[in-house]
């Protein structure tokens, strides 16, 4: 990004910061204005998720607005102009594919608060994406960007204008501070400050359900809205957010009149966490407050009871030491018939060598394990911790194993698993409701005994899986012949996808992305395939359409033989081994170019280096055997040539410098060589055949250049990029010279009435103080050097 842009964007910060800061005045319950500091980064076509722009933002607690603007920007007036999609997730990177590409079977993509907005590319600063967040949740925020994808031209660097897009943002937030807690477990009376006030109450870990009970309601001062039967406008309760009144919603919130009594009930609590109340007035009220807790503890360990139950369970399993949820649960500080306070288990991590890779599981006193017993009395709730940052950039993989011996009974024994995020899932009358199928596991005795569930980016947070068990006899739900039911709970967080050494299949590679201090994985699919684990097949090219493109690549290289051949049979032997070399190099280097059926002899910056030097190098030599300059000349432009073509190679391998540079310079040998002739030898007329090649030999290099730096573009690479090959290996056939130079020859000048490999016309000089020719020999085209 240029520091116009740069300038404009900060500018914009600037300006927004003003446009909130006067909203200022009309919120009476703003207490400041918190901004960030701007972010900017370049845009790609999407092929990959490598390709998207991301930012991160840390909003703070206690924050009911947040508001991002996004400006897309294009360096150049007559580049095109592309749409930009942008995504703004909380936790976690977003989950971003294009063209509906699919996602591999089991996993679960879904984000319910992701923002998805669109801008367009502009090279002036006209317009702007704001986007406003009510009661965001604090914590990190992140920005994912990129265009739509298009044919892009395969264009050197340096030849014509190639249009850069770059994406800025900024974000301001508005952020209430002093808020008054409301202690737990006995009454309040609280007093409104101002006509939206905000208290807050600290649910902490363990916590099964609570209630907030708000009554006796009281004007301190006369409302000024006479009408209103209502001491509280509204009223609303509301988890690690902070609820926003709104009037267009108003009907959405509660509200309270002087005799009344409302009560909120939460039964699936955000463990460790605030919970905000806002009571909208209309004037200063006073109401009493009341927050009651039932607890369900949560266990790391088990008791001593625990040993009893293993050691007379005869099973013979890798891990010997099992975990069961026994019929007496314990019971709630206010117990609930319907809802009976299950086994909580907190699983340990265990954190593995390669990022992103950690496996948890259920801790004994002196043992680790991932299997656990049910019975069907209970459901048993295990939960464990996805940290910000560190788990968030690879793929959470929840898996359950059933595992029943078939003899021990008829009965059909199915094991539901319900995962949620930040809260146990629900229950009624004591059985576990799963409102998100998707985020539910199925298993059974009979026909299915494994189940995942894969979710790639996991937010970070506290993650619940509630286990349940039940038999059946006929379709009917029955009491279970057996007391236990092992069940293994497989948790991992690994990079990209699947399991093992291939996260991504077999038409996939695995990227660790590094961008400041975020780091994450995503699959890099080749063959046609893609999708977020590069299982989608919809555009794969047959196999011989592959092994086609391939080969062109490599294959197109062999037309550099006949100029091989030519070189060695008029004795430029130097000229042949660049030209084999540069045959040879290029084969190597596409083939480990590629990303399918790849074969790398060497690392690939190598094959590249040795590519593109071997090309200029080629280009170089020609032009030197071109100007037939003595014997003694040629090695010394040769080394030359080497060294300037080796610095430009290294300083920048696909800058446009590293070709133009060499030629421009090499060009001038020939040239040089034509002057001298033509000035101090008196030589001024060229052979028609020597006219002819040269002119259809730099007329193949011109098509060629044209091919490559006009026509080129991604979708068509491999065949345009052969016919290159093709054609620059025919021209060296023209531009070729006839004959190597003798030790005795000092010129590229040979007779008009020779064959065709005649060069020049030439009388006889005899004044010439460097040649004399003898017309009366047979080999009258033959320069003598006068000694």
């Amino acid at each position: 990004m240029t520091s116009v842009m740069l300038f404009k964007i900060l500018k914009t910060q600037y300006e927004l910061i003003i446009y909130i800061g006067l909203l200022l005045l009309s919120c009476s319950n703003v207490t400041s204005l918190m901004p960030e500091a701007s972010q900017e980064g370049a845009l790609h076509a999407f092929k990959s998720y490598s390709d998207v722009a991301t930012f991160h933002y840390t909003v703070p607690k206690e924050v009911y607005r947040a508001t991002w603007q996004f400006a897309a920007f294009m360096d150049g007036k007559n580049c095109v102009p592309r749409e930009v999609h942008i995504y703004l997730q909380w936790g976690s990177y977003p989950v971003i594919t294009a063209n509906n590409e699919s996602f591999p079977p089991n996993m679960y993509p879904a984000r319910n608060d992701t923002i998805r907005v669109t801008a367009v590319t502009a090279y002036d600063f006209q317009t702007t994406t704001i986007v406003p967040v009510n009661s965001p949740e604090p914590g990190d925020w992140f920005v994912g960007a990129y265009m739509s994808h298009w044919d892009e031209k395969v264009q050197q660097e340096g030849i014509g204008h190639k249009c850069h897009y770059s994406i800025g943002s900024v974000a301001v937030w508005l952020q209430a501070n002093g808020i008054q807690s409301i202690p737990i477990g006995h009454e309040n009376t609280m007093t409104t400050s101002q006509p939206s006030t905000y208290y807050k109450i600290f649910i902490s870990s363990g916590t099964w359900t609570f209630d907030v009970k708000i009554w006796d309601c009281k004007f301190k001062i006369a409302s000024l809205n006479k009408t209103s039967k209502n001491c509280i406008k509204g009223l609303a309760l509301q988890g690690r957010t902070m609820p926003v009144f709104n009037h267009t919603n108003s009907y959405k919130m509660n509200n309270l009149s002087v005799n009344t009594t409302h009560t909120f009930t939460e039964r699936t609590p955000h463990d460790d966490s605030y919970y905000y109340l806002l009571v909208v007035s209309d004037s200063i009220v006073e109401f009493n407050v009341k927050v009651s807790i039932s607890e369900c503890p949560i266990k790391i360990t088990e008791n001593a009871l625990m040993h009893y139950w293993v050691s007379n369970i005869s099973i013979n399993y890798t891990s010997h030491q099992l975990m069961i949820s026994d019929k007496n649960s314990h019971g709630l500080e206010n117990e609930n018939k319907d809802d009976p306070c299950p086994r909580r288990f907190q699983l340990i991590r265990v954190k593995q060598i390669q990022t992103f890779s950690g496996v948890y599981l259920f801790q004994g006193r002196e043992w680790l394990t991932p299997w656990i017993l049910l019975t069907d009395n209970y459901p048993v709730i295990a939960q464990f911790n996805i940290l910000p940052l560190v788990d968030v950039g690879g793929s959470l993989d929840i898996g359950v194993h059933l595992e029943v011996d078939k003899f021990a009974t008829q009965q059909q024994v199915i094991v539901i698993a319900c995962v949620r995020r930040s809260q146990v899932p629900d229950r009624h009358n004591g059985l576990i409701v799963c409102h998100d199928n998707r985020m539910m596991m199925n298993l059974s005795s009979i026909d299915r005994r494994d189940a995942h569930l894969l979710i790639p980016y996991p937010q970070p947070d506290t993650w619940h899986v509630a286990l349940q068990t039940r038999c059946l006899n006929n379709g009917k739900v029955v009491a279970c012949d057996v007391n236990e039911i092992l069940v293994s709970l497989n948790i991992h967080t690994r990079q990209c996808v699947f399991s093992g050494s291939q996260s991504c299949g077999n038409h996939g590679i695995c990227e660790e992305i590094h961008r400041g201090l975020l780091h994450y994985t995503t699959c890099s699919c080749f063959g046609g395939y893609k999708g977020w684990g590069c299982t989608d097949d919809t555009n794969v090219n047959i196999h011989s359409s592959l092994l086609m493109s391939f080969l062109m690549l490599i294959l197109s290289n062999g037309f550099f033989l006949p100029a091989i051949y030519l070189a060695i049979n008029r004795k430029l032997y130097t000229e042949s081994l660049v030209y084999f070399s540069t045959m040879l190099f290029s084969s190597l280097y596409h083939a480990c170019d590629q990303k399918f059926m790849t074969y790398c002899i060497a690392n690939y910056e190598v094959l590249q280096y040795c590519d593109f030097f071997s090309s200029i190098l080629a280009f170089w030599v020609t032009l030197v055997a071109i100007a037939r300059l003595p014997l003694y000349l040629v090695p010394v432009c040769h080394m030359f040539g080497v060294f300037i073509i080796a610095f430009c190679v290294e300083s920048n391998k696909t800058g446009l410098t590293s070709i133009l540079v060499p030629l421009a310079i090499g060009i001038v040998i020939p040239i040089g060589s034509l002057v001298y002739n033509f000035y101090k030898l008196k030589i001024r007329k060229l052979s028609r055949n020597l006219l002819v090649k040269l002119f259809i030999g730099l007329g193949l290099a011109s098509i060629g250049l044209l091919l490559f730096t006009t026509v080129e573009t991604e979708a068509n690479y491999q065949y345009t990029h052969s016919m290159w090959h093709v054609i620059i290996a025919l021209s060296l056939i023209f531009l070729l010279p006839p004959t190597a130079r003798s030790n005795s020859s000092s010129s590229a000048i040979e007779s008009s009435s020779g064959s065709d490999s005649e060069l020049v016309n030439l009388k006889n000089h005899s004044d010439s103080p460097v040649f004399t020719v003898n017309l009366d020999q047979e080999s009258s085209s033959i320069a003598n050097e006068n000694s």
